[in-house]
């Protein structure tokens, strides 16, 4: 209690202006969910401050509200012959206006059964085709949750069901025991590389991420046994998507934070045509954390420096649509062993070292729709992207600073993708829908690795990925439909191809009861770098076939009230072709994508395999009546085989996950709310390689090795953080301000990162995760 007067006294002058009512305007469009057809003289009614306003959709599904008071309001919109869309808690703030685009779903109904109760799904993702392991993300609400960094997509989702996030200087995607390399990232119908900064090639995660959540629209994330439209992942898909700008008024945003300065633009291009764009950019300033005692390089002592830029164009015409999205960001970092450190005992002849990186990264794509009809439509996408990254690190030895040219290295990593991806979506009738796809990835390639004068790779080349897909939804009736599907690729590297079948049911017992099920076949190329390790000048792992994961799931969804659902599934994934390292049978590629740097170059063989199994219960109260929670458990076991066909745990077999996040929102007068969110995780510790020390008779020193017999036997002790958030949004007459403060493992709870054995000091370190580390800045929308 007194924590929150401390911060009503903080925040009391904004409460302390005169009472004055301000209002803003709510508006969108309204389309058919499959088709995206414009959906006229559809009933809009808003409820806000104990009032009611109403209005219905133009010959374009467009609709426009004035006058709504600021705060939070409550919209359902109504149609003969479709389910009636409900939405409670948006927000409506004078600095910007609320935007909406609402998809309807045609129902399925005998003549005498017209009447379609109204009803919220919001635990359900946005994709109706996807029946288990999926859930929409909502921006708005995933702004609430604590732990994110103040945006990060990708740390937002660690708190859903089967997801394992225990690492922070990392925001690595975990699903179900799985590599994080196993996930793909989508933007807006693309496929895009690893969107974060201090990425490597072949790796999904960083410390950072690239996309800023103010543009992100409501985006699905998927955690297993996804629908046929998506290929080359094992583990998971992150589905994001890019809202449209304002396409009436120009809009303003201007953000400084601890992790940097932000400035956003959007506007209408033509208010006539309803074109619009929408503009971010981001520059780091992290020396001011750094000044402060925090290291976001995990121990590294250097300063990172990141910068990003994401736009979108969208250009609407009569029976086409035109958009253009590009993601731009760079990273850099300098860390430097300092002999002058007197926190650091040093030992003569000990080695120091320089490294430097230096990341970059671009894609751009343009996505144009054409609607042959108001039930068909041809999407085609064209994208170009580019990875670099280059590593130059040198050793030196203690006290003298004489360079050691015999060890350090260099890496240059490039890789570009010219990639198209048409798909034919086709409503047949309300109880049918087709979609199909063909697509085609053009990679170009330089790679080169040079480590301890060792040449491990050098190679330039191009491969092409070639890809197509056909699934058909059919509804029996309002409760019950399948979805079977298709999935195919080949990859002309080394003529290895897959066919993938997938299929789903979901059953609606009652408007509170739902059974589904999933199951098929995935698969996913090896990183490049795998492809392109050599030896002698052969290419020696270039015939590695795809490694593929069938799973099935089983899941139920009971409605336990109002906004409240509580979810169970069970699953369960067989893995196949996993590469695995003769040099070192314990090892699969099963355990490595989760570093900053990851060690791809050995001979590999398709001999592996794998399982995955478990449980996942999410109990959750969406945002309604000022507060929300959402609590998860996941209870799971992975297990491996490597070259030598023994069964072991994985690395990320943590074997349980908890999850506890809540938040309140207080209305403070007419103008300003103040929330509160926290979030609380447990998980199982990762599992590691030990060392296995020996002594050297003929000295007093010793030496190691890993002890390769207990590989994973043993886990870091668990992973335990308690984050707070505070947030307040104030409004003016034609502005918004927002101010936020976030506190990460408030506790100050020492979570082991990983330790390691010294040979200089001979004695094992320990290095730990972050400690209390507050986070804060303000938003101001004009």
């Amino acid at each position: 209690m007194k924590f929150l007067q401390s911060l009503l006294l903080l925040f009391f002058p904004f409460f302390i202006s005169a009472q004055q009512l301000y209002e803003q305007t709510v508006r969108g469009t309204i389309f058919e969910k499959n088709t995206l057809q414009p959906l006229p003289s559809a009933a809009v009614i808003v409820h806000a401050n104990e009032k009611q306003f109403a209005t219905t959709s133009n010959e374009n599904g467009e609709f426009l509200i004035s006058g709504i008071p600021v705060g939070r309001c409550n919209i359902s919109v109504s149609m003969l012959g479709f389910t009636t869309f409900v939405s409670n808690g948006i927000l409506v703030y004078s600095g910007k206006e609320t935007v909406l685009e609402i998809a309807m779903e045609e129902t399925i109904f005998a003549l005498e059964e017209i009447t379609v109760q109204a009803r919220v799904d919001k635990e359900l993702p946005l994709n109706k085709t996807a029946v288990v392991s999926a859930r929409m993300l909502s921006s708005e609400e995933a702004n609430r949750y604590a732990g994110s960094l103040t945006g990060d997509p990708a740390r937002m989702v660690s708190g859903f069901a089967g997801v394992v996030a225990a690492n922070d200087t990392r925001n690595d995607i975990v699903i179900r025991g799985n590599s994080p390399s196993g996930l793909l990232w989508r933007l807006d119908g693309f496929d895009i590389p690893n969107p974060n900064h201090f990425g490597a090639l072949g790796g999904t995660g960083g410390p950072i991420g690239m996309l800023n959540n103010n543009q992100l629209a409501n985006s699905d994330f998927y955690t297993g046994a996804f629908p046929a439209e998506f290929g080359n992942a094992t583990s998971g898909v992150f589905d994001l998507r890019l809202r449209n700008g304002n396409n009436q008024k120009h809009e303003f945003l201007a953000s400084a934070g601890m992790n940097g300065f932000e400035l956003g633009a959007e506007g209408p291009i033509s208010k006539k045509s309803g074109a619009s764009y929408i503009i971010n950019g981001r520059y780091s300033f992290l020396s001011i954390l750094e000044a402060m005692g925090f290291d976001f390089t995990g121990g590294g002592g250097g300063i990172p420096e990141y910068y990003d830029l994401s736009a979108k164009i969208n250009l609407p015409f009569k029976s086409s649509n035109l958009s253009w999205i590009t993601l731009l960001g760079a990273s850099n970092i300098t860390a430097k062993s300092d002999f002058e450190d007197p926190t650091i005992e040093w030992f003569e002849g000990e080695r120091g070292g320089e490294m430097k990186m230096n990341n970059n990264q671009i894609f751009t794509g343009i996505n144009y729709t054409f609607r042959f009809t108001t039930a068909t439509r041809l999407e085609n996408r064209f994208s170009y992207q580019r990875f670099g990254q280059t590593i130059d690190q040198i050793e030196f030895e203690y006290p003298s600073g004489k360079i050691l040219p015999e060890y350090g290295g260099k890496l240059k990593n490039i890789e570009e993708r010219f990639a198209w991806q048409s798909s034919l979506n086709h409503r047949i009738n309300p109880k049918n829908l087709i979609k199909s796809g063909i697509g085609a990835d053009f990679y170009l390639y330089e790679m080169k690795t040079t480590w301890d004068k060792i040449i491990l790779n050098n190679y330039s080349g191009n491969s092409t990925l070639l890809k197509a897909f056909a699934q058909w939804q059919h509804r029996f009736n309002n409760s019950f439909s399948v979805i079977p599907g298709i999935y195919g690729q080949f990859y002309t590297f080394n003529n290895d191809y897959s066919i993938e079948p997938r299929i789903g049911f979901k059953w609606e017992v009652s408007p509170t009861t739902s059974f589904s099920l999933g199951s098929g076949l995935h698969s996913q190329l090896q990183p490049r770098q795998v492809y392109l390790y050599e030896e002698n000048g052969n290419l020696i792992n270039k015939d590695l076939k795809m490694s593929k994961s069938w799973q099935t799931v089983v899941g139920y969804n009971q409605k336990v009230g109002a906004g409240m659902h509580l979810k169970t599934e069970l699953y369960y994934q067989s893995l196949f072709n996993i590469p695995v390292i003769p040099e070192i049978p314990a090892e699969s590629i099963l355990n490595l994508g989760d570093d900053f740097y990851n060690q791809w170059n050995y001979i590999f063989v398709n001999e592996g395999t794998g399982y995955n199994y478990g449980l996942e219960i999410t109990f959750e109260k969406f945002f309604d009546k000022n507060y929300y929670y959402l609590l998860t458990a996941s209870l799971f076991d992975s297990k491996y085989e490597g070259y030598d066909k023994i069964e072991r745990n994985t690395k990320f077999a943590g074997n349980y996950a908890f999850n506890a996040l809540f938040g309140y929102e207080w209305k403070i007068r007419t103008k300003s709310l103040l929330s509160v969110n926290t979030k609380g995780a447990y998980v199982g510790g990762k599992r590691f390689v030990p060392v296995e020390v020996k002594s050297i008779y003929s000295t007093s020193s010793e030496m190691y090795e890993f002890d390769w017999d207990k590989a994973y036997k043993d886990k870091l002790p668990d992973y335990f953080r308690l984050d707070l958030n505070v947030n307040l949004k104030q409004n003016y007459k034609r502005s918004s301000i927002e101010i936020f403060f976030e506190v990460n493992n408030l506790t100050n709870h020492k979570n082991l990162w990983y330790k390691y054995y010294d040979e200089n000091r001979q004695k094992e370190e320990y290095i730990y995760q972050y400690g209390l580390m507050p986070i804060g800045g303000c938003r101001f929308y004009f």
